[in-house]
């Protein structure tokens, strides 16, 4: 009847209206340990709880683990993992979270970095450390060398996957700094919000290893009572050990805001000895949070309220002339749902210098026909003083027929992307305007060429004629005697 009242107790939470929200109350958060932080500056604190206090980082250790990996390390490399893969100090047991890799497997690091990430495997850590490092004690020395670096002066690893140690142990606000740094990486934030990775067959392993993420803000676990995912949710990771309790350091984005949760320490006697709600609290309770922080921590702006640029044009090769519209392609921006949510400092300095906004196309499609009515031809990146405040998809706004003869005018690099008469910087890769100095070269070294090539015909043919005399020669001495 608890387990029942308590499931009751968080549905009615989740069918709250999300205006509701505005009074989230942190005292209803049971969690011992916890702090809440803009994410892409973790001095800016909305909520702390004892978030200087010692705690144990469980499985939430992976995020340092993974970053050394990815900093030190080529996720290419394909290697075979060994005994290592069954605990060195401690020796894994069937209750320790794996990925279930054996002895003997070829495996690419890129692989063990998901299966440390996603399902939290204990064996993935010892592959990637003595892998990386030579060793496990040395690569533990490189996550402590890097915790330094990044402020956490209350963190000492002892270990790289959060087995429990007593000498093993962080605290809230270094966590939240360590997935701060984290999330500037952007091979990390990939493999952080993915969802299923698989591992294909090997040496060993008859069949693929199908991965699943445990963070619950990202995946639905079927037979949860409860509704975890978050949909502006990118990522994070999960810990749980006895001592520890349920962790999760988190983090979510809503229009270029990014605000991180860490969250340690919930234990069965919080929730009443209900172990299902003690597992699923710290997922609501983050959701929460962020809805909470997103709509009263920062402000929003629009773009129609900056007014920024939708229009821009580009030439496009082997066109029909007669489908472009003086002789350009007119592609849009797409921005009517775009709004920038920033802290309150930076919102009011994007609207005081909204007439200094610049936009600069990047071309990730080739402006060259054919092309589709719709089709995505890359982004417009808007900034202030080059600081990029917002990116929006830019799509052509009709369709361009190529041509059979090569007689389209070949766009010029000056004017490719235009939109006013200041116009507008074109980031385009790959592309080489001809110059008449390129002409010259080429002509200059098409002449030294020729002039080679007659004077090893010359000393050629010179050889043959001298050898062809002195042929002549022989023979008539020999008719000569």
């Amino acid at each position: 009847m608890k387990r029942f009242l308590s499931v009751l107790l968080a549905l009615a939470i989740l069918l709250i209206p999300a205006v509701a929200l505005a009074d989230y109350d942190y005292d209803a958060i049971q969690t011992p340990n916890m702090i809440v932080v803009d994410g892409d500056d973790p001095s800016v604190v909305f909520f702390e709880r004892n978030a200087d206090q010692k705690i144990f980082p469980a499985s939430t250790t992976k995020i340092m683990t993974t970053l050394i990996a990815l900093e030190d390390g080529n996720l290419d490399d394909e290697f075979m993992v060994g005994e290592e893969v069954l605990g060195t100090t401690i020796k894994f047991s069937k209750y320790s979270s794996l990925m279930g890799i054996q002895p003997g497997e070829m495996l690419t690091l890129r692989e063990l970095v998901y299966g440390l990430m996603l399902v939290s495997g204990n064996d993935a850590g010892e592959a990637i450390a003595k892998h990386v490092a030579g060793s496990v004690d040395a690569f533990v020395g490189l996550m402590n060398q890097k915790a330094q670096a990044l402020g956490m002066t209350r963190t000492h690893f002892t270990n790289p996957h959060g087995v429990q140690n007593d000498d093993h142990y962080t605290t809230a606000r270094d966590m939240a700094k360590l997935m701060a740094y984290a999330l500037k990486n952007e091979t990390f934030c990939t493999i952080a919000a993915t969802r299923t990775y698989t591992v294909p067959a090997n040496n060993i392993r008859p069949t693929e290893l199908v991965l699943l993420n445990t963070d619950r803000l990202l995946n639905a676990v079927a037979g949860d009572p409860v509704q975890t995912v978050y949909p502006y949710a990118i990522g994070g990771k999960t810990g749980d050990t006895d001592a520890a309790g349920k962790c999760l350091v988190a983090a979510a984005e809503k229009d270029g805001a990014r605000v991180i949760v860490a969250l340690f320490g919930d234990k069965a006697d919080l929730y009443g000895g209900d172990t299902v709600m003690t597992n699923l609290a710290r997922f609501l309770n983050a959701a929460g949070i962020f809805e909470y922080v997103f709509d009263n921590g920062y402000r929003k702006v629009t773009a129609a309220e900056l007014g920024l640029q939708r229009t821009f044009t580009t030439g496009v090769v082997n066109a029909d002339t007669a489908d472009l519209v003086d002789g350009q392609l007119t592609m849009t921006a797409l921005i009517d749902s775009l709004s920038i949510r920033a802290l309150p400092d930076r919102i009011d300095g994007i609207r005081a210098n909204a007439g200094s906004v610049t936009a600069s196309v990047v071309l990730t499609t080739d402006a060259q026909a054919p092309i589709t009515a719709g089709q995505s031809m890359g982004t417009v990146e808007y900034s202030i003083g080059g600081d990029v405040i917002c990116t929006a998809p830019l799509t052509a706004d009709f369709a361009v027929d190529k041509v059979l003869e090569v007689s389209a005018v070949q766009p010029d690099e000056t004017a490719a992307v235009t939109s006013s008469p200041d116009s507008t910087p074109l980031i385009d890769k790959g592309r080489k305007d001809w110059h008449a100095s390129d002409t010259l070269t080429l002509t200059f070294i098409l002449l030294v060429v020729l002039l080679i090539a007659l004077i090893v015909t010359f000393v050629i043919s010179e050889r043959k004629r001298r050898y062809e005399r002195k042929r002549r020669a022989r023979a008539k001495k020999r008719r000569q005697y």
